[in-house]
């Protein structure tokens, strides 16, 4: 990346609003803020972080495109590390695109997805995880997940990261001086195992298991509504939404295909997915709905299996029952409004002993309070987090996280078994160096390229 460049976007989405924000970062910051801002007062004194109102004008100076508030930040003291200028100017698309031209006829270059975040990495104002971090926040689902990411911003698990690196720096400095001396100890005599090897797989293993609820809070619980035909899955897809989402008919298959929504439960972002009925398909488009059910089942945090307690069962309530019971599924039974067909211990023993069953009225709305709790205490049951403490919500970091697990596990094995230090000391840098992909000290341009890239376009 050019980093003597500078570079622009802009920073807000776009669309029509009171005030859109046009960034720029790099060298000619400065001089291209003197060139494109007329201040409403003489004498400017253009001090770093202030405020100035006054007019945007064209490059060669001729046109006024907006009245706007202008701020510099001088570098090293600004979010990328280099010179800034922000234009806070109204919010319509065309003035923006227009101050955005004058910026790219005076020598900037437009921004990439993720550059300003990245050059702010490069400049060493933020590490890999809190860029990542950042993105997080912007896209969270849910207030959790918004506080998660805050505090993985300000830094909570960057100082985690280097509480485990000392951990391991210190183990390692043991090992290898035990390398140096290898001569003066006797043989079979099993080298001491540093203390700090234990506490750094412990508290390893204490921030893998944040990763479960993290990622609840973060990415929210993937729901999906089965069962037959016409027993009421659309029904309660838009119930539980408060929209029509999907189309109701007494006519069985009127589901094709898949409809997804997202609701919000206790601050938990939950997404429910409806589904085409599981019956023998009538044609080639139902075959292919029903085959898609099958493949969303199996990856569903929470399967709702809904029965119609007004008819009496069939094969395929039954079939569908026994294909999921290993799964965390929770069974409603539908129609309570009307008169029921069948008794509840019908089904007990196609169900697992924790299996959970719940009359409800999709039509009238019966029981459905009782399911949404159901649902995420199905998920949150046995796990607490406080959004202040390190964890993590990133599979790139779980899987870093998981290979410097292996290998502190391995290091420790190598000296239980006798083994010479040399294979533990390599063990442990091998953990370093996954510790380091985290917070991007050691980290190859693909993987970076791969990051940035999924930003949006000013941040």
């Amino acid at each position: 990346m050019l980093l003597q460049d500078t570079i622009t976007a802009i920073a807000t989405p776009f669309g029509t609003a009171g005030v859109g924000i046009i960034r720029v970062s790099g060298t000619k910051a400065f001089e291209i803020a003197r060139c494109i801002f007329q201040p409403a007062h003489a004498n400017c004194p253009w001090e770093t972080h202030h405020l100035y109102h006054g007019d945007i004008i064209s490059a060669d100076g001729k046109t006024i495109l907006d009245e706007a508030l202008v701020s510099f930040m001088k570098q090293p003291h600004s979010f990328t590390g280099e010179d800034v200028l922000e234009i806070n100017c109204h919010g319509n698309p065309l003035i923006m695109k227009a101050i955005l031209t004058e910026l790219v006829v005076l020598g900037c270059r437009l921004a990439g997805p993720g550059e300003f975040s990245e050059r702010a990495f490069f400049n060493n104002r933020i590490d890999l995880s809190q860029a990542e971090a950042l993105a997080s926040m912007i896209a969270a689902k849910s207030a959790k997940a918004c506080a998660i990411g805050l505090a993985q911003l300000k830094g909570s698990l960057t100082k985690e990261i280097d509480n485990l690196r000392t951990l391991l720096i210190d183990a390692l400095a043991m090992i290898e001086a035990t390398i140096d001396f290898t001569d003066d100890v006797a043989e079979g005599v099993i080298p001491q195992l540093p203390p700090q090897i234990a506490l750094a797989a412990q508290r390893l293993q204490s921030l893998l298991a944040s990763y479960r609820a993290a990622k609840i809070y973060t990415e929210g619980i993937n729901v999906v509504i089965t069962g037959k035909p016409n027993v009421g899955k659309s029904s309660l897809l838009n119930t539980l939404t408060g929209k029509k989402k999907a189309i109701v008919t007494d006519i069985p298959g009127t589901t094709r295909d898949l409809i997804t929504d997202m609701i919000n439960i206790r601050g938990v972002p939950v997404n429910l997915v409806d589904t085409a009925g599981i019956r023998e398909p009538k044609d080639a488009i139902e075959k292919e709905g029903i085959k898609l059910v099958w493949e969303n089942l199996a990856n569903a945090d929470v399967v709702i299996i809904l029965l119609d307690g007004s008819k009496p069962l069939t094969v395929e309530d039954k079939e569908i029952l026994q294909k999921n019971k290993n799964g965390n599924i929770l069974i409603a039974i539908n129609k309570t409004d009307l008169p029921p067909a069948w008794e509840t211990r019908t089904i007990a023993g196609l169900l697992p002993q924790e299996g959970k069953i719940l009359n409800i009225s999709a039509k009238f709305g019966t029981g459905l309070e009782e399911l949404k709790n159901i649902i995420v205490d199905s998920c949150l049951s046995v796990i607490s987090i406080d959004a202040g403490d390190a964890m993590i919500t990133n599979m790139r970091h779980k899987m870093a996280l998981e290979k410097a697990l292996t290998n502190i596990l391995t290091a420790k094995n190598n000296i239980l078994n006798g083994m010479s230090p040399e294979f533990t000391a390599f063990d442990l840098r091998e953990a370093l160096d996954n510790l380091d992909e985290i917070t991007g000290r050691k980290i190859n341009d693909e993987i970076l390229d791969k990051i940035f890239s999924s930003f949006c376009i000013g941040k």
